[in-house]
């Protein structure tokens, strides 16, 4: 089993850009390591690191037991430690942007657990241990003062907190993950990033769609800002364009466009952005010049990548050009 480096997610404090980075690296080095699309620790360690404490190391016993109860959606228990846990929620001139943060965090979690279990996603008890003996591997990270702190906080022992939080999160790791690998046959071709922003949406559709009120509730009981998403824009050439995606390059010369593989396009001008292809104008067709509004992106799957990844939240073929 191999181990994850949580210690580069420790730190919220910084944009999302650079959290959603971490995700698609820590993605990356799994699937090099493991040819099986395990990217929820990347993804959920970044909600999930506080809670591990190196007490999974000391006081794992092996006995790993079906839960007696499939655990709940939006489990109010968790968003509470979240917030709890979190030094900058009770800084006041941080305290809404890491509220906002922490509270997005834990619905996409959430609903992608809500999604799997409505495709009748359920997990073996294989799957579930697999996922607790790596929730161990993390936990060897943290320490023993910090997690003292941590239960003096829940005021819970060391066994309950493993039977309140862990095993609950065992379960909802394993069903995501074969979401995931599920997602990929609907999905085919898709670079990874991609994947998960397609499947991050429906699961978020799903879940506002089945439980809006339940949000709304826990938005005003722990007085959440709703807050205006921070969008960039990106104009650039349409190079490329497959089934779920389409790929954008700042300055290029419409020329090069079955002249130069896509590869020699985004070297010669340096960049290159793939979208998801949502929502997007019927007419799009490689050459158009476009501008694409998005709000969160992503490296490139190296660190010398010159393409990167991000979501979309509108676009427009611009008649200019």
């Amino acid at each position: 089993m191999s181990k994850v480096d949580v210690r580069v997610l420790k730190d919220l404090t910084e944009s999302k850009k650079r959290v959603m980075t971490n995700v698609v690296q820590h993605l990356e080095q799994r699937e090099m390591k493991k040819r099986s699309w395990r990217w929820q620790y990347s993804v959920l360690s970044i909600i999930f690191t506080v809670c591990i404490g190196i007490f999974l190391y000391t006081q794992y016993s092996g006995n790993q037991e079906q839960l007696a109860s499939t655990p709940i959606v939006l489990d109010e228990k968790f968003l509470n430690f979240y917030l709890e846990t979190d030094p900058r929620v009770k800084d006041q001139t941080r305290s809404n942007d890491a509220k906002k943060e922490k509270f997005d965090f834990f619905l996409q979690a959430e609903s992608l657990y809500a999604y799997a279990r409505s495709k009748g996603i359920v997990p073996t008890q294989k799957q579930i241990d697999e996922q607790l003996e790596s929730l161990m591997e993390v936990g060897i990270n943290q320490n023993e003062a910090q997690l003292a702190e941590q239960l003096k906080m829940l005021n819970v022992t060391r066994e309950e907190f493993i039977e309140q939080y862990i095993k609950p999160l065992s379960y909802k790791f394993a069903i995501i993950n074969l979401l995931l690998e599920q997602e990929k046959n609907q999905y085919k071709d898709v670079n990874k990033p991609i994947l998960f922003f397609l499947v991050g949406k429906d699961a978020l559709n799903y879940l506002e769609e089945h439980d809006s009120q339940e949000i709304a509730a826990l938005r005003e009981k722990y007085n959440i800002p709703v807050g205006e998403k921070e969008i960039h824009s990106k104009r650039g050439i349409v190079v490329a364009i497959k089934e779920h995606e389409f790929l954008v390059v700042s300055y290029a010369d419409e020329s090069d466009i079955g002249k130069l593989s896509i590869d020699d396009i985004v070297q010669k001008h340096g960049n290159g952005t793939w979208f998801p292809l949502i929502d997007v104008p019927t007419t799009l067709a490689l050459g158009d010049d476009v501008e694409v509004k998005y709000s969160t992106d992503l490296a490139g799957e190296k660190d010398d990548s010159k393409i990167g990844f991000a979501d979309i939240d509108s676009m427009k073929i611009l008649e200019d050009h």
